[in-house]
């Protein structure tokens, strides 16, 4: 233990003035000015080339799984080689610096709707040019209207618009997973061990068509990696930099050695790393696929490095800078309504570091420190980097995080190993698989290399079910009903009554969302596998079967419960006011309700002062408790077509604002439109007693039921946090709430003069970083309610 604390303190070593921490090498300097200027760009390349592949080679005949490999091969064959200046980590997403990539076979032949006007919308316009708009609407768009996922996955042509027409908009749930495949961690670590060369020769012999497909993906794979060490070479050979001319003959030698070959130095194994991973990206929707513990699989590397004499840790940290810009090169395309659910071009590649191992021992190497300046330094909104913390983290290891964190650059989010591991045991992992989990996208556990758990399937409004249990299955003033028939409120007696109503319309929402589930996972099944994602996957080549058949070891469905703090306070308020004081009568607070409080002031203040999630106060804490319980509950006796199980999560990326614009005035005292609390928060302005009581409240909530994860914001003044004493408070604030079994948490630590700048001087602030819920974004790419919504957010002290 102590030569590991002196590795520790070694590896830290020098790193701990913050003005010299804070400098960039030149090199990165330049790549992050050039990545400031470059404005996203809807990028017709993928979908040219696939529609392409389809339209002129398709064999129609072949194994759906065998056909999806050839796109893939030949798109990689073909796509667009560029190496920008400086950089030391090659291969582009598209043929701009920040290019957003199209799916059309997928959703977003339906996302393109904007086209004419995409670079004019106010939420995450893009760029593009004439010829290429022109290209996309001529001879893709068509192409695709009567192919693409929303299309095949129902089998009649009214059923499929009805699903559109209420994805398009969503009020009750929103379905991500037909969009494609994302949100999962692939053994990354396997490829750099064994090489494309090295699973090819685990496959030879076997010709049925998973493994036919896994041979077509990794030798497409090959090819491009040859084309970009020709590129290189090509570069090399008419630089007059003599400095630079070394760096490309350097590149194109690793180009052609990985990820053909297993890698052996460090930059050969980033190297391999982000080809791999941009393939991955290219095959189906470029979302929240993530690096997993990075300082875990490549610490190898490092360490070998180090000894051998043959890298710096300057150079290391170099590397690893260049790796991390080349994550924020990619977009995938949303409508702009669509937008207000996932604001701020959000990728949201995750890379987590430290925790334990699967043992259970300290896992903290030197490379986890290396990666926490990395943190300090990069301030982008990818990767999303984050810490795993136990009971047996070093203290200057969770000191050095909490340092970073207080920084202002939104990252690192922490994450408590022991809550996180009895959430994945009591949903029947292992405990050695569970103690190893990575993190998926925002927030949520999975485990690297062996699951499919398809982390992001769908967002479920909650508060909305509350709407219609209230108005026995309409919404406010619609006559039409929209839920469940449940009975005529003005004959509840009893919270048990409000409760039943609640839970049935939350039953029946939840089958309509599975039913509609189903239908995208039948229809990834069926037309749209990923060999190269079920190659790296453990179970799926051993069984034959791709990813979305069910093939991965582990498989399982998560689903994003909104707004448990607007039903918590409802619910409260309710319990308190009506049934135990007695200062309110049920029907005045429905009529209140129907009016969104127009002329009902006096009620609407009552129900405001009622008790409120995030003060330590059993009331709302119990029913927020009792929601998630029943939201669980609702889950879990479902299975999903892969034989999974449907489980719970509690982030809202920006949904709380999207559909808290749709629902109506709550018991809450929230009116019509407003947005709900952000992921497992309190509502903005809710909390009263700091940020110890706030947590005390979250910790109340039994985090073994959110084996999907959850998202915890808090927000400090700079000032709060300053000094060796800001980092004392700061470090007892985590320790204190994970003791409680809370399950993550993450800062925002932002002057509010400087986001109120932002919002007012668009642009002013161009790398202004905020975390939103679970991810970081462009505080300027956000929309306005977004914006509005962090900057509401309760300002805590410190205690």
């Amino acid at each position: 233990m102590k030569a590991a604390r002196k590795s520790f303190e070694t590896a830290h070593a020098g790193a701990t003035d913050a003005r010299a921490r804070s400098e960039l090498p030149e090199r990165i300097r330049g790549i992050h000015r050039d990545l400031a200027a470059a404005r996203p760009h809807l990028c017709p390349e993928r979908a040219v080339l696939v529609t392409e592949y389809f339209r002129k080679y398709d064999a129609p005949g072949e194994p759906a799984v065998v056909r999806q490999a050839r796109v893939l091969h030949h798109l990689l064959t073909r796509k667009s080689v560029r190496i920008y200046p400086g950089e030391l980590i090659v291969g582009n997403a598209g043929t701009s610096r920040v290019s957003c990539i199209l799916q059309p076979e997928l959703a977003s032949a339906f996302m393109a709707s904007e086209l004419a006007w995409i670079e004019r919308r106010r939420t995450n316009p893009f760029r593009i040019s004439r010829i290429d708009r022109a290209r996309l609407a001529t001879r893709v768009i068509p192409y695709w209207l009567r192919r693409s996922m929303p299309a095949r996955m129902f089998p009649d042509p009214l059923t499929a618009a009805r699903y559109v027409r209420s994805q398009l908009d969503p009020v009750f749930y929103l379905i991500n997973e037909a969009g494609g495949i994302g949100h999962f961690l692939p053994d990354y670590a396997r490829m750099l061990r064994l090489g494309t060369r090295g699973y090819l020769e685990s496959l030879a012999g076997q010709n049925d068509p998973l493994h036919q497909a896994a041979g077509i993906v990794l030798r497409g794979l090959e090819k491009w990696a040859e084309r970009i060490a020709e590129h290189a070479s090509g570069l090399a050979r008419d630089s007059v930099d003599r400095v630079r001319r070394a760096e490309l003959v350097e590149i194109a030698r690793i180009c052609r050695k990985v990820p053909r070959e297993p890698a052996e130095t460090f930059h050969e194994a980033l190297q391999s790393l982000w080809l791999t991973h941009l393939a991955v990206n290219l095959e189906s929707i470029n979302s929240a696929v993530s690096f997993g513990r990075i300082d875990q699989y490549l610490y190898p590397y490092y360490q070998r490095d180090l000894e051998r004499g043959v890298l710096a840790r300057e150079r290391a940290l170099e590397l690893l800078l260049c790796f991390s810009a080349k994550a924020t090169e990619h977009l995938f395309l949303l409508s702009s309504r669509i937008s207000e659910y996932h604001a701020g071009y959000l990728v949201v590649q995750a890379a987590v570091v430290g925790g334990m191992d699967r043992e259970g021992r300290d896992a903290v190497n030197p490379l986890t420190w290396l990666l926490l300046e990395i943190m300090e330094k990069h301030r982008m909104r990818d990767p999303n980097y984050q810490v795993r913390v136990h009971r047996g983290s070093p203290p200057d290891y969770l000191a050095r995080a909490a340092d970073v964190a207080r920084q202002g650059s939104g990252m690192p989010a922490f994450f408590n190993d022991e809550a996180v591991v009895a959430a994945l045991t009591a949903h029947g992992f292992p405990p050695q698989d569970a103690r190893d989990y990575g993190i998926v996208g925002c927030v949520e556990p999975s485990i690297p290399g062996k699951s499919f758990l398809s982390t992001d399937a769908a967002l479920f409004n909650l508060p909305i079910c509350l709407e219609l249990a209230l108005n026995g299955g309409r919404r406010w003033n619609d006559r039409r009903r929209s839920g469940a028939p449940t009975p005529d409120p003005a004959g509840f007696r009893s919270m048990d009554d409000i409760l039943g109503s609640f839970q049935q319309q939350l039953y029946f929402q939840i089958d309509r969302l599975i039913a509609d589930l189903r239908m995208a996972e039948k229809g990834n099944r069926d037309h749209h596998p990923t060999p190269l994602s079920s190659l790296l996957v453990a179970g799926c080549i051993e069984s034959g079967k791709d990813l979305t058949a069910g093939g991965a070891r582990y498989n399982g469905s998560g689903v994003q419960g909104v707004g448990v703090a607007d039903v918590a306070d409802s619910l409260a308020a309710l319990d308190h006011l009506v049934f135990r004081r007695k200062r309110l009568r049920l029907t005045e607070v429905l009529e209140a309700l129907r009016a969104n409080f127009d002329g009902c002031e006096e009620v609407r203040v009552k129900l405001e002062r009622a008790p409120k999630f995030g003060n330590d106060h059993p009331l709302p804490d119990g029913y927020a408790a009792r929601v998630v319980q029943m939201f669980h509950d609702s889950l879990v006796r479902h299975r999903n077509t892969r034989g999974g199980t449907y489980v719970p999560g509690f982030y809202s990326v920006t949904c709380h604002v999207a559909f808290g614009k749709k629902t109506g005035a709550l018991p809450s005292a929230r009116r019509a439109g407003e947005p709900f609390a952000s992921s497992l928060g309190p509502a903005v302005g809710a909390e009263r007693r700091g940020p110890t009581a706030l947590l005390q409240s979250v910790a109340k909530v039994d985090s073994a039921l959110m084996p999907n994860g959850n998202a915890l914001n808090l927000r400090f003044d700079p000032a709060q946090l300053e000094g060796d004493r800001g980092i004392e408070r700061l470090q007892g604030l985590i320790r204190g709430f994970f003791e409680q079994n809370g399950m993550q948490v993450q800062l925002n630590v932002i002057d509010p003069e400087l986001l109120e700048d932002a919002r007012a001087h668009p642009g002013k602030h161009p790398e202004l970083v905020v975390r939103v819920a679970g991810y970081c974004a462009y505080f300027d790419d956000l929309p306005e309610a977004a914006k509005d919504e962090i900057i509401r957010r309760t300002r805590l002290r410190a205690c």
